[in-house]
């Protein structure tokens, strides 16, 4: 082979390199999400200001989430969505990388409860940051208002005897726990030792004489709710079980308990196969802006991380959704309690 010829040949191994890179570098960045985080009008005008592509993949579980990162080792996603209880074990498992803060303005313009991230449980680990705040919801209590007088203030109304046989209340254990593990006073409601859980059981079947029925979703509590005497809901889809009610003309109004109200936070992360990270702190910094998050709230009645909205006041205290102790455990109460005469 002629020196020409070499030169040529390698000429042209160098440009396809070339373009190669760049149609990996201009390649749509990948996002992971649940419905309503990355509705088409936001991804269509998130491309016209950065003239990023996106393709986003929706997913209606923790468990396929989880499932779609593990499998691929983080390799088919940049950015994606997750809740501050599930975040640690992706950062246990080296699925996320951490984010330069300071390529977010829009995070100096957050709630002062989400402003600082290491006041924030879940979102960072050995002082790095992993998650970014983006919405939440609590899981208060929703009450009748022309049957509940005054307004209650806490959680521990639901066992009021007034109230007997006119409560619905979620039939999920782990919650239930927890909440009632509020309503009692412990601090730690995620992780009680054998002698509070043994309280909590005691403090549950209590509440079983004032329940009028269990619900698993909420357009069962709703109906329920239509064909009853209902005066008091606990809601664990929060606002936006709120919103129904009030859309069918139910005069009820929400709290969010003294005690504390469990809540869950979901964030956005980056994937530790992230092929642009640029490109993904970009996303998070325009699906965090004051525009998106206000319309956020008002499409799906979730709490957003810029501006108020009625999820939540800025006295309420949210205690945030963690792994708890012992899930099996939490189970066999639940079970036992709806067993109980």
């Amino acid at each position: 082979m002629g020196f020409k010829t070499l030169f040529t040949g390698m000429a042209a191994a160098s440009l396809a390199v070339s373009m190669m890179a760049s149609a990996a570098f201009a390649e749509n960045l990948r996002v992971m999400a649940w419905d309503g985080y990355a509705d088409k009008d936001w991804v269509k005008e998130f491309t016209a200001e950065t003239g990023i592509g996106v393709d986003v993949v929706f997913i209606g579980s923790d468990d396929e989430a989880w499932a779609k990162m593990k499998g691929s080792e983080g390799k088919d996603f940049d950015v994606f969505a997750v809740n501050t209880a599930q975040l640690q074990r992706y950062i246990a498992a080296d699925l996320v990388t951490p984010i330069d803060v300071d390529a977010l303005p829009s995070q100096k313009e957050v709630l002062p409860r989400f402003r600082d991230l290491t006041t924030v449980h879940g979102d960072t680990k050995d002082g790095k940051v992993y998650g970014i705040p983006f919405c939440f919801d609590s899981i208060g209590l929703i009450y009748d208002t022309d049957k509940v007088k005054p307004a209650p203030t806490s959680m521990s109304v639901l066992w009021d005897p007034a109230y007997q046989g006119k409560v619905l209340a979620y039939d999920n254990g782990e919650h239930n726990v927890s909440f009632t593990a509020l309503t009692l006073g412990y601090q730690d409601p995620f992780h009680l030792d054998a002698k509070q859980l043994a309280a909590v059981q005691a403090k549950l079947i209590d509440l079983k004489h004032n329940v009028l029925s269990f619900y698993t979703t909420a357009d069962e509590a709703q109906q329920i709710y239509k064909d009853n005497d209902v005066a008091l809901i606990w809601a664990n889809y929060g606002q936006q079980q709120l919103k129904a009610l009030q859309a069918i003309g139910a005069h009820v109004a929400y709290i969010n308990a003294s005690e504390g109200a469990l809540a869950w936070l979901d964030n956005w992360v980056i994937s530790k196969g992230v092929h642009d990270k640029s490109a993904a702190e970009k996303w998070i910094n325009f699906m965090i802006s004051k525009t998106v998050s206000s319309q956020l709230s008002e499409r799906t009645g979730f709490g957003n991380t810029v501006t108020a909205t009625a999820s939540a006041g800025g006295n309420d205290k949210l205690i945030w959704l963690d792994n708890v102790e012992d899930p099996l455990k939490r189970s066999d109460i639940w079970n036992e309690v709806k067993a109980t005469p």
